[in-house]
């Protein structure tokens, strides 16, 4: 009878809705629960959800057990707590459970209410509720219920609150048609005294901005901040954990084979307003062999969404940076928009920052032309141009898509060469950069040349020293091919900030052009020329694929899933290192690789490392792995090999001449179904050198190295011989020249950076365990404080351990250790020395039967005085400038290492480091030395 009355109720002050609107405005608007009040009254939200229950339930009703009920009464129907939270008296109404006699054991109370309406982006339910037990817990759960389908949005276990509690549920844009349900079970023991009141729903109309919609700026440890999940997608992001790859949490979707791919998850924000500029940042991960893309999408009222910023693909299994910049003068609104596209993989989104600023963003870490030239300067004359595909003027030239998005919507910066006379030149520089570190910087970029007589592209450096002195730093001539093509230089730059210049020489094709973009720079310099490890991307290989099959190389890491998967790569001998993979299911199905276009060539040598998978072992692989030169369009086989199944990397080289522009293409196929896989791995292209031990072919007589007279008598780069060092019979001086085997020794020494330089080098592989050999040099009776500087190389899967040690007249004290395989690289070391009666220098590896790698070392030198670190503190002899904040009441303390606790820097107790208090309370901060203006820092410490 009860519930017959209410649904009577509503009907009926619907009726009365309509007469007091217009009767055609509440029939055909359905302004009735829209969750805005329509009327002057507001009896058109009467009976829809929020409901204090002082004069009915306001659309609530029982739909649960008829003996276990919800029930509208008075407060004082109970002593506890006697009073409702509407009015705070025993005369108020609330919503409560009722026993009625022949109730059964487990019976559950629902209270539930239907939403017939859209709803808006932050909608959300808040109420309070008063729960007594005086026997055990009682539960308050609320859910959403959706045909037969049932979602938890809240649930509550208490046995007694402290008076009247608040909770609020988050709904979001559901699409309408679900209810909304209060479930109590009875509980096993006592009575269910459970109270509710003041239901309201908070910022639900269509149009509704929540308080605080501007916080943009979210680490999503706690939640999504003012992001708001876009319930009318077909899938939604999950806040989730990894802590062995990136502690704290993150927003992500994964691609499952059971998942349509065309499943997209969105991230939506309340329009934004504009009176300054708006500087976004945000990490992202997208990695899978076979994932979608994401997305940042802007909408402004009235207006169509636009895509101005996407990434499709794998990007490789690491956290990338992307950052934007937004001027309008209208209200903007920001949507992160995933769309799964695979059926392996995933996508994660962290650390947005929005700020506002007066004076503009920071540069941009990535320029990708979206949304402006990212302080780029063009030539008053000839300069370049911000443009799209779609927008190309007629009788014009260049991509009609860009690299960013793919698509004719994107900007990119074309040199408009088609309009320029043969010979002339297009220019734009970049604002002051650098200075850069000591090794340099990576300045990396996408650069699409089509068509003979396409003219040419040189990159310049200009140093900031007020002469007009260019220097290049990289050229590309030619017809490039239908590809975006990547292009890489080291930038290199320590003393003084510079400008790096683009410029375009047209050529004699009236419909050519030259256009950039995507440019970043990194830390570290860039990979040598010719050489791709797959660590950042596939460098200037592209992926080249048949009409008829449409299959591409995927790029992985071991961690990547997949039974036939290499679960280490070579370059790094990691899970976290990258490789290119193609697995082959069916018949003949076919993957090629792309080289850039490259210049004639006498004389070279691809090498490359290749792995097949299968189910067996010990088996030539089915796939057969080829290497073609592509001259003139036409295509010749250089290499072709079957590769073998031993879960081990294989070498491949192959010498090669060609006699014009070219391109190497590497092919990989099989003639029957499931071959398992190939994976590729450190291809290198060394122009003017044989594979025949990667013997540099001579073409003029190269002058001698120039040495300079040693400071000490211990100084020595070994080119000459072993200075005063004395080995014994297991260190040898070698060179590059003798190395057959990566894990032999350096193909290049130190000091002259080639393979006849010298250096001294001990062999990893021993005749016993335990096995050590040892070097020494006497020190000057005048030296007593001085700094060691030395460059170690230690390679291979089980190389053990290099120390340095000194020695006195009565003890040997080791100062310095490394253990196990270190960068792929040499690698420098400064060690500070102050004792008055030391005798000799002795460095000291050791090996096992087990063993396979090596250990050398090259350029030593012994200086008066303690080690100059430049760009690297150690805390050894100093804080290097480095000061406490006086600000904080917290220290940092300098402390020096002991035998069980060792500092990292020489891994021995001889070293300091810096910390603070384990238990201090309080917060210490560190302040480092004045730092040079950068685009892009990067701050490693132990």
């Amino acid at each position: 009878m009860w519930t017959s009355a209410t649904v009577l109720s509503v009907f009926l002050v619907a009726a009365s809705v309509c007469c007091i609107c217009s009767c055609a405005e509440c029939a055909s608007s359905g302004l009735v629960c829209d969750f805005k009040k329509d009327c002057e009254d507001g009896s058109d939200e009467e009976f829809c959800g929020s409901c204090d229950f002082e004069a009915h339930s306001c659309g609530w009703n029982n739909t649960g057990d008829q003996l276990y009920t919800w029930r509208r009464q008075m407060a004082n129907s109970s002593v506890v707590p006697g009073f409702d939270h509407t009015t705070g008296t025993p005369t108020g109404f609330v919503m409560q459970i009722h026993v009625k006699e022949g109730a059964s054991m487990f019976p559950k109370a629902v209270l539930e209410f239907s939403v017939n309406n859209e709803l808006g982006l932050g909608c959300s339910v808040s109420f309070w509720y008063h729960i007594y037990n005086t026997d055990t817990y009682s539960k308050l759960n609320m859910v959403m219920l959706r045909g037969s389908t049932v979602k938890d949005l809240l649930s509550i276990s208490k046995k007694n609150t402290k008076g009247w509690e608040n909770a609020t549920v988050f709904i979001g844009n559901q699409p309408k048609g679900f209810k909304l349900q209060f479930v109590s079970p009875r509980p096993f023991m006592g009575s269910n005294n459970i109270k509710l009141d003041d239901i309201l729903f908070n910022n639900c109309a269509k149009n509704d901005i929540p308080p605080g919609s501007d916080q943009l700026s979210c680490d999503f440890e706690q939640d999504t901040c003012s992001w708001y999940h876009d319930y009318s997608s077909s899938l939604v992001w999950t806040r989730k954990s990894d802590k062995a790859e990136k502690p704290g949490y993150h927003m992500s979707i994964e691609a499952k084979r059971n998942l349509d791919i065309n499943s997209r998850a969105r991230l939506v924000s309340f329009p934004q307003s504009t009176d300054q500029h708006l500087c976004v940042s945000f990490w992202y991960h997208i990695f899978g062999s076979s994932i979608g893309s994401l997305k940042f999408i802007t909408k402004y009222p009235g207006e169509e969404e636009t895509v101005v910023w996407m990434r499709s693909g794998t990007q490789g299994n690491k956290w990338r940076f992307a950052d934007l910049t937004f001027r309008s003068d209208k209200p903007i609104q920001f949507i992160i928009e995933a769309v799964v596209g695979g059926t392996q993989g995933s996508i994660a989104i962290d650390d947005i920052v929005v700020s506002r600023s007066s004076n503009g963003c920071p540069a941009e870490r990535e320029c990708t032309f979206q949304g402006s030239m990212c302080g780029l300067q063009t030539s008053a004359e000839f300069g370049w141009t911000r443009v799209k595909g779609s927008a190309l003027p007629e009788n014009s030239a260049g991509p009609k898509t860009d690299h960013t998005l793919g698509t004719d919507q994107g900007y990119y910066l074309s040199s408009q060469l088609w309009s320029l006379t043969t010979g002339a030149k297009a220019l734009v520089n970049t604002t002051d950069m650098g200075p850069t570190v000591a090794d340099g910087e990576c300045l990396m970029f996408w650069y699409h040349m089509e068509g003979p007589g396409v003219g040419e592209i040189n990159v310049y450096v200009h140093p900031n020293d007020n002469t007009e002195k260019l220097i290049p730093v990289w050229s590309r001539k030619g017809d490039q091919g239908s590809h975006w093509r990547h292009g890489r230089v080291t930038l290199l730059s320590p003393h003084q900030q510079f400008k790096v210049m683009f410029e375009a020489i047209a050529g004699h094709n009236p419909k050519g052009n030259i256009a950039i973009d995507d440019l970043i720079v990194l830390n570290d310099a860039c990979p040598p020329e010719g050489f791709c490890d797959f660590e950042m991307d596939f460098c200037g290989w592209v992926n080249s694929p048949l009409a008829e099959s449409g299959l591409e190389w995927d790029w992985l890491s071991g961690s990547s899933s997949g039974t036939h998967v290499p679960r280490r790569d070579h370059s790094l001998n990691s899970q976290f290192g990258h490789f290119a993979f193609f697995e082959i299911m069916k018949p003949n199905q076919t993957a090629r690789l792309e080289s850039e276009m490259m210049e004639k060539v006498d004389r070279a040598c691809l090498e490359l490392w290749h792995y097949s998978s299968d189910w067996i072992l010990q088996h030539p692989s089915k796939i057969i792995l080829t290497v073609l030169i592509n001259e003139n369009d036409s295509l010749r086989e250089l290499w072709s090999k079957n590769g073998y199944l031993n879960n081990s990397w294989i070498p491949g080289r192959v010498d090669y001449r060609a006699g014009g522009r070219h391109k190497i293409v590497i092919e990989a196929t099989c003639p029957r179904s499931n071959c398992g896989s190939i994976s590729i791995d450190d291809i290198h292209i060394m122009r003017d050198y044989s594979c025949d031990g990667s013997i540099p072919v001579p073409t003029t007589a190269a002058p001698p190295p120039t040495t300079t007279a040693p400071a000490s008598p211990v100084d020595c780069t070994f080119e000459q011989g072993l200075c005063s060092w004395v080995p014994d019979v297991n260190w040898i001086r070698s060179n590059g020249l003798d190395v057959a085997h990566p894990w032999h020794g350096p193909q290049f020494d130190h000091t002259i950076e080639n393979n006849e330089g010298f250096y001294l080098l001990f062999n990893g592989s021993g005749s016993e365990d335990d096995e050590k050999a040892s070097v020494s040099a006497s020190i000057p009776d005048n030296f007593s404080e001085f700094c060691v500087e030395f460059w170690f190389f230690m390679l291979g899967p089980t190389v053990s351990s290099l120390e340095l040690s000194i020695q006195t007249k009565s003890s040997e004290l080791l100062v310095w250790t490394r253990h196990g395989t270190q960068n792929q690289k040499w690698m420098k070391s400064q060690v500070n020395i102050t004792n008055s009666d030391i005798k000799k220098l002795k460095f000291s590896a050791s090996r096992n039967r087990e063993s396979r790698g090596f250990i050398a070392i090259d350029d030593i030198l012994v200086k008066r005085g303690v080690c100059q670190h430049n760009d690297v503190c150690g805390f050894d002899s100093s804080w290097c400038n480095y000061e406490n904040d006086v600000s904080h009441n917290g220290r940092w303390t300098r402390r020096k290492a002991t035998e069980m606790d060792p500092d990292h820097t020489y891994r021995t107790e001889h070293g300091f480091y810096i910390s603070v208090e384990p238990n201090s309370s309080e917060v210490a901060q560190l302040l480092t030395p004045l730092l040079p203006a950068s685009v892009e820092m990067c701050v490693r410490f132990w």
